[in-house]
C-alpha cells in the first residue's frame, strides 16, 4: 500500500509539473512562415537548459540565456510545406504539424482593417468560395500593456468556408489575390482594433519625440500604473452620474446675462489642448460673442461648428438651436428669423466621455451663414469646466487612453519575426487631428522599420470618402488627412491604395473590401514581385503652370491616358482659390494623355488648386486607363 501511494504521488508530480519550454503563441499548428530567409524561432526554457529545433530536415541547438530566452536560426526554406517542427529542452517537447513557406504581411489599423469577410459585400458568396488551404490568417486576441510584451494570444487559421468569415475582410482580399498571382502560400497577421488612435500603435520610445504625450508616458512608467487604473476604474460609476447632474443647465449658463468673467480661453476650433484642459473628460461650456452687420440682424442663418467630440447642445442668444451625439458629425443647426441681433452670443455644451474633446476642423469651417454672407466664428472662445474626470479620480481606461498600449501588447512580440511586409489601414481617428498625422504616421513607419532591421514595403489604404457631400468646396479635415497620408509616400518603400470612389456617405466602414484588398495587392505585386508592368497606382499629379487664365495639371500613373467617368465626358471636383483664398468649383477637361486644364477666369491669381477636397468628394471621376483613381491633393503654386 504504501508503495502505492508513492506511486501516485510520483505520477500526481509529474502530471502537475509546470512546463518551462515555451514559444509565442504565433508558433502553431498551420503557421505560415516567410520563404526564402532565415527561419527565425525563440522561446523560453529553464536558464542553461540546451535547446534543439528539427524543422523538416534542418536542425540547430543552443543553449537559454541566464533569463530563460532561446533563439534558433536555421537556413532558409523555399516556397512549399508543409513540415513539422520540433523542439525540445530535456524531456520537454513541442511540436507543431502543417507548417508551410510563402508569404508572411502584417495587417493593422484599426476598424476598417478589423471588419471581416463575413460583412464584406457579397458576403456569402466569397465565403463559399472561400477554399484555400494555403492561405492561413493569424488573429490576434485584443489587449493592452503599459510595457512590451513577448508574447500574445492568437492561433492561425486555414482559409476554408468554415474559417473565413472572421478573418479581416482587407486582409484575406489581399492574401487571396498575391495567392493567385504567386502560387505559394500567404499568411497574414491580423493585428487590429476599432476605433483605435495611430498613438496607440506607436511605441513609447517614438513618441518620446512628441512633447504632447510625455505626461502620459511618464504615468505609464510609473512602478504602480496598473494600481493607478485599478483605482480610476471604480471611480466610473461616480464619475457617470455626476455627467447626468452638471451644473450648467440648471444654473443657466446659456443665458447672456451669465456672468463670464472668470471663464478661461481657448481656441475654437481646436481640441482641447491647453493645460487646464489637456486630457480631460467631462462636460465643458464654450461662449462666443460676435457683432452682426445691420443687413444680417433679424434674418434666419445656419449656424456652421464644423465637428464636435464627442456630443453637443447649441444656444443662440439663450435659445437652443440643435443638439447631436456623436464624434464624427458635422454641426449645421438652423437660426430662426427674428432671432439674430446686433450684439449676439453662441454657447456650447460640450459633453466628451472618453479621448479628445472639444469643437475641431479648420478656422474657415466654423461660421454663420446669413444668406450669401458668412461671419466668420473661429477665434478665442470663453470656456468653464462643469464637470471634470481628473476631480472623480477617474480614467475611461481603453486604447486610447494612454498611448502604445496595442503596439506593446499587439505588436511588439512580433518584432524580429521574418515577414514581408505591413499594410495598413487607419486614420478615422485621427482625422480630427489630422495636422499632427504628417509627423505621427512616418513617425510609426521608421520606428517599425528600425526595429525589425529593415525597409520593408508599407502601403496603406487612404480614407475613403464618407459623410455628406459639400456643394460648395469647403474645408475637411478629412481631405487633410488624406493630404498628410500622401504626404508620406516621400518615404522609400511605401504605397497608397487610393479608395476615394468606393465610400459610403452613411457609413464609416464601406462594405466594398475587395477593391481595397485588390488595390493593395497591385502596390506589393508590382513593388515587391516582379510584375513591372502591372499598373498599381492611380494618376498623381506632379505640376501645376501658369497657362494665361488657365492651370494646367500634369499628371503621372496615368497608364496609357488619363480618362473621366462620365458619360457626358465632363470633369468634377476640381477647385481653384485666388489671393482671397476662396476656393470655386472650376471647368477642367483632359488635353493629351496626362494633362487637364482648368479654366480659371474671374478668379484673381490663381494660386491654389484641390481635387477632390472634401470629407465626401463624391463626384470625383478622373481616373487613368486601368481603372484606378487619381489621389485627392492640396497644391500652393509658388
Amino acid at each position: 500500500m504504501k508503495k502505492s501511494l508513492l506511486s501516485l504521488f510520483a505520477l500526481f508530480c509529474a502530471l502537475t509539473a509546470v512546463a518551462t519550454l515555451r514559444m509565442p503563441a504565433y508558433y502553431g499548428n498551420h503557421m505560415v512562415l516567410q520563404r526564402d530567409v532565415p527561419v527565425v524561432l525563440r522561446g523560453t526554457a529553464d536558464p542553461g537548459k540546451r535547446v534543439t529545433a528539427l524543422l523538416g530536415d534542418r536542425k540547430a541547438t543552443t543553449k537559454t540565456g541566464k533569463d530563460g530566452r532561446w533563439q534558433i536560426s536555421l537556413p532558409a526554406f523555399a516556397a512549399g510545406g508543409p513540415y513539422t517542427l520540433q523542439v525540445t529542452a530535456g524531456k520537454e517537447v513541442l511540436s507543431f504539424d502543417d507548417i508551410l513557406f510563402g508569404e508572411v504581411w502584417i495587417c493593422s489599423g484599426q476598424s476598417n482593417m478589423e471588419f471581416r469577410v463575413r460583412s464584406a459585400a457579397d458576403a456569402d458568396a466569397e465565403i463559399a468560395q472561400a477554399d484555400y488551404p494555403r492561405i492561413r490568417s493569424f488573429n490576434v486576441a485584443q489587449a493592452m500593456n503599459n510595457k512590451p510584451q513577448d508574447d500574445l494570444a492568437g492561433e492561425w487559421q486555414v482559409c476554408s468556408p468554415a474559417t473565413v468569415a472572421d478573418f479581416s475582410a482587407v486582409g484575406y482580399f489581399f492574401a487571396r489575390d498575391l495567392y493567385l498571382r504567386l502560387d505559394v502560400p500567404v499568411g497574414f497577421i491580423n493585428t487590429s482594433w476599432g476605433g483605435t488612435d495611430i498613438e496607440s500603435w506607436m511605441s513609447m520610445e517614438a513618441l518620446d519625440g512628441f512633447p504632447k504625450y510625455a505626461k502620459q508616458l511618464q504615468r505609464m512608467r510609473t512602478p504602480d500604473f496598473e494600481t493607478y487604473i485599478a483605482r480610476t476604474t471604480a471611480k466610473r460609476k461616480e464619475f457617470q452620474d455626476a455627467l447626468t447632474e452638471e451644473p450648467g443647465e440648471p444654473q443657466r449658463w446659456y443665458d447672456p446675462a451669465t456672468d463670464r468673467s472668470d471663464w478661461g480661453t481657448h481656441h475654437v476650433p481646436g481640441l482641447w489642448s491647453n493645460e487646464q484642459l489637456a486630457e480631460i473628460d467631462g462636460v465643458v461650456w464654450f461662449s462666443f460673442r460676435f457683432t452682426l452687420p445691420e443687413e444680417c440682424r433679424g434674418k434666419a442663418a445656419i449656424l456652421n461648428l464644423a465637428c464636435i467630440d464627442d456630443n453637443d447642445k447649441t444656444w443662440v442668444n439663450g435659445k437652443e438651436v440643435g443638439e447631436t451625439v456623436g464624434y464624427d458629425v458635422k454641426r449645421v443647426y438652423p437660426v430662426p428669423e427674428g432671432l439674430l441681433a446686433a450684439d449676439n452670443e453662441i454657447v456650447v455644451k460640450i459633453t466628451d466621455t472618453q479621448a479628445g474633446g472639444g469643437i475641431y476642423g479648420t478656422d474657415r469651417a466654423v461660421f454663420l451663414a446669413v444668406g450669401d454672407k458668412q461671419i466668420p466664428l473661429a477665434g478665442e472662445w470663453k470656456y468653464k469646466i462643469a464637470i471634470s474626470n481628473e476631480a472623480y479620480g477617474y480614467v475611461d481606461y481603453g486604447p486610447n487612453t494612454f498611448p502604445s498600449q496595442l503596439f506593446n501588447a499587439m505588436l511588439h512580440p512580433f518584432i524580429g519575426l521574418p515577414m514581408k511586409g505591413v499594410i495598413w489601414y487607419q486614420g478615422e481617428n485621427n482625422a480630427s487631428r489630422a495636422s499632427e498625422y504628417y509627423d505621427l504616421f512616418p513617425a510609426l513607419i521608421n520606428d517599425w522599420r528600425a526595429r525589425w532591421g529593415a525597409d520593408f514595403p508599407f502601403y496603406w489604404v487612404q480614407l475613403a470618402n464618407y459623410m455628406q457631400p459639400d456643394t460648395v468646396p469647403s474645408e475637411s479635415s478629412w481631405a487633410e488627412l488624406r493630404n498628410a497620408q500622401s504626404a508620406t509616400l516621400a518615404l522609400p518603400h511605401t504605397g497608397q491604395a487610393v479608395i476615394i470612389d468606393i465610400g459610403e456617405a452613411n457609413d464609416i466602414h464601406p462594405r466594398n473590401k475587395q477593391d481595397v484588398g485588390h488595390r493593395l495587392s497591385r502596390l506589393a505585386l508590382r513593388n515587391d514581385y516582379g510584375f513591372d508592368t502591372l499598373q498599381a497606382s492611380g494618376p498623381v499629379c506632379i505640376a501645376v503652370e501658369r497657362q494665361g487664365d488657365n492651370l494646367v495639371l500634369t499628371f503621372d500613373e496615368v497608364a496609357g491616358g488619363l480618362t473621366v467617368h462620365d458619360k457626358y465626358g465632363y470633369l468634377c471636383a476640381f477647385a481653384v482659390a485666388g489671393s482671397d483664398n476662396i476656393y470655386h468649383w472650376v471647368q477642367a477637361r483632359i488635353e493629351g494623355k496626362n494633362r487637364v486644364v482648368l479654366s480659371c477666369r474671374g478668379i484673381d491669381n490663381p494660386c491654389k488648386v484641390r481635387y477632390a477636397w472634401g470629407d465626401n468628394p463624391d463626384d470625383a471621376n478622373l481616373y487613368n486607363a486601368a481603372g484606378l483613381p487619381a489621389s485627392p491633393f492640396g497644391i500652393t503654386l509658388p
